[in-house]
């Protein structure tokens, strides 16, 4: 099963998001927490997102994507419109 994460970023100078990362990965949401929680606590680095996807990239090499936020919208239509389409077809292999 994949999953889509997104993490947000924020420079201390700037209110507000500076940088977002949206991943898909097959990794289930509590082993993704985990993992992130293990790297926060064992790492120098702390909340340094940008150091967690650079982690997560080495780490998960073949099952990692990271979007831009276009490629997202994309994602999220695509996987509107897959549904759309298999409830359609159930209606009509549905008899009246």
């Amino acid at each position: 099963m994949t999953n889509i994460y997104n993490l947000y970023s924020s420079d201390e100078d700037h209110l507000g998001i500076s940088k977002s990362f949206h991943i898909q990965c097959d990794l289930p949401p509590h082993k993704f927490r985990q993992i992130m929680m293990e790297y926060r606590r064992n790492n120098t680095v702390g909340d340094d997102i940008h150091s967690f996807v650079h982690y997560l990239k080495e780490s998960f090499p073949d099952s990692l994507t990271t979007f831009d936020y276009d490629d997202v919208i994309q994602f999220d239509a695509d996987q509107e419109n897959s549904a759309i389409l298999a409830n359609l077809t159930d209606q009509m292999n549905n008899s009246i």
